[in-house]
């Protein structure tokens, strides 16, 4: 019950410290060690383990043990100080007088928290003497002295030390307390000195000065630049225009921009040109579509020079008719070059630009068709034929965008199939004799239908010789 108000009441004094030291540290070289931002100490320790067990002061007539000890101080601000710290407790004991002396020896290592009395609050914080109090969480490592085991032990030391200054961030320390044994461990009472140190150089504390009145500079535009700095004390602006305005905010001060209000561009004096022509906006027709100077900032209206403006001009870069709509139209027929099948030689725009083809050369054609002769039976063309192919083959270069299907029949005398073979094989022979007059063969297509396409009556004889024919139909591409 004792240890637990004990314990408490340490707990509450040191948090409440927390709540206190709201000062940094004063980085005095005046006061005792404490007072910068780190302090390290070493010394050695004596504690008693057998008045604690005994219940009774013995110290005095106990051996006692003893071991260095280290501590690190982290010193967040005036009145409180975070830290670590290792040591170590030698012991030597007899069981007997006849037996040798049992040497031994633990290990201690600690978390730290010390409320510091020189802290503004309650002690001057340059007090050359510093007193303070202190709670560890403290663990502990030992081996047994009969059979070498290893023992892990937690115990809560508190108490009290002074720092005495000696030298500048030097001081001599003392300390000593309690230590209440937790788990594998024994409580004992311990003191220890050593010196102790503050890290780092220090700094004189300031001292109270009078302040100098001085007369705050003027800002009547209260842009952040005094007037004496302000070119434009009466007008808010900006420092790299020394205090005058930029309104737009294009990067160019009102005083040099034509166009204060609208953000526009450093070559134009601050005036925007949003279609980018070279022609500010105020100036420009077009202010939205790229354009030409001498037609008031619009685009050319006739760009191909035709003398059809570009909105009714299907072509409008390239110089065209105005029958073909502005477009190129070098046969003149209204017929567009790129839509003109034939776009050298005149036609309606029904044949694609092409010339139709005359009713006199379809009548040649016909008249070809029913005139030549073949050997009986055979596919071979007999020499009074060779004029009338002679002429197909000039009405074909006459009409060179027209391709020609020759189409062969025969009439209904003898087997079907051979006179299907024959018919095929008279409109190649056709074909042939074409294409040795200079006729391209992709313009030429034969088929044979053998007496499937009658044109007279297989009953008599001029019917049946109408039908034995080889017919030249002319194809637009």
């Amino acid at each position: 019950m004792k240890k637990g108000i004990v314990l408490l009441c340490a707990l509450l004094v040191l948090a409440s410290s927390v709540s206190l030291g709201a000062k940094k540290p004063p980085k005095s070289n005046k006061s005792a060690v404490g007072n910068n931002r780190f302090s390290l100490g070493i010394g050695m320790e004596v504690a008693d383990y057998i008045s604690p067990a005994n219940k009774k002061v013995t110290t005095f007539k106990t051996p006692v043990s003893f071991g260095p000890r280290f501590t690190f101080w982290y010193n967040p601000n005036s009145s409180v100080a975070v830290g670590a710290d290792l040591g170590s407790h030698a012991f030597s004991s007899k069981t007997d007088a006849s037996a040798p002396a049992i040497n031994t020896y633990n290990v201690l290592y600690a978390a730290v928290v010390a409320y510091k009395f020189n802290n503004g609050y309650i002690l001057k914080e340059d007090a050359a003497v510093s007193p303070y109090l202190f709670a560890k969480l403290q663990g502990s490592w030992a081996e047994t002295p009969l059979y070498k085991e290893s023992v892990h032990g937690f115990g809560i030391p508190i108490g009290a030390g002074i720092n005495f200054k000696i030298a500048n961030n030097i001081a001599l320390n003392v300390n000593g307390g309690y230590s209440f044994a937790v788990k594998n461990a024994n409580d004992h009472i311990f003191f220890g000195a050593g010196i102790m140190v503050d890290l780092g150089k220090g700094k004189e504390l300031a001292e109270d000065t009078v302040a100098a009145v001085v007369a705050k500079p003027i800002d009547t535009d209260g842009d952040g630049i005094y007037d004496i700095d302000d070119a434009c004390p009466t007008v808010a602006g900006l420092a790299q225009f020394n205090g005058c305005p930029d309104t737009d905010g294009d990067g160019i001060e009102d005083s040099k921009d034509d166009c204060p209000t609208v953000p526009g561009l450093v070559e134009f004096n601050g005036c925007p040109d949003r279609d980018g022509d070279g022609i500010i906006d105020a100036k420009d027709a077009c202010p939205d579509v790229k354009g030409i100077a001498k037609f008031g900032g619009c685009p050319d209206p006739d760009r191909d020079g035709d003398g059809i403006i570009n909105e009714k001009d299907k072509c409008p870069d390239v110089a065209g008719s105005f029958i073909a709509q502005g477009c190129p139209d070098k046969d003149g027929d209204g017929v567009m070059d790129n839509e003109d099948k034939c776009p050298e030689v005149a036609g309606p725009a029904s044949n694609k630009g092409c010339p139709e083809v005359k009713e006199e050369v379809k009548k040649r054609l016909a008249f070809a068709a029913r005139n030549i002769q073949f050997e009986t039976g055979k596919a071979t063309i007999k020499p009074v034929s060779f004029k009338i192919l002679d002429e197909v083959a000039s009405i074909l270069k006459e009409y060179p965008y027209y391709d020609v299907n020759v189409d062969g029949h025969t009439d209904n005398v003898g087997d079907d199939a051979k006179n299907l073979k024959l018919s095929q094989d008279r409109a190649a022979a056709a074909v042939t004799y074409l294409t040795g007059k200079g006729i391209a063969a992709s313009r030429l297509v034969s088929a044979g239908y053998g007496e499937t396409k009658p044109v007279g009556d297989n009953k008599t004889a001029a019917g049946r010789a109408s039908n034995r024919r080889v017919e030249f139909n002319l194809i637009f591409r």
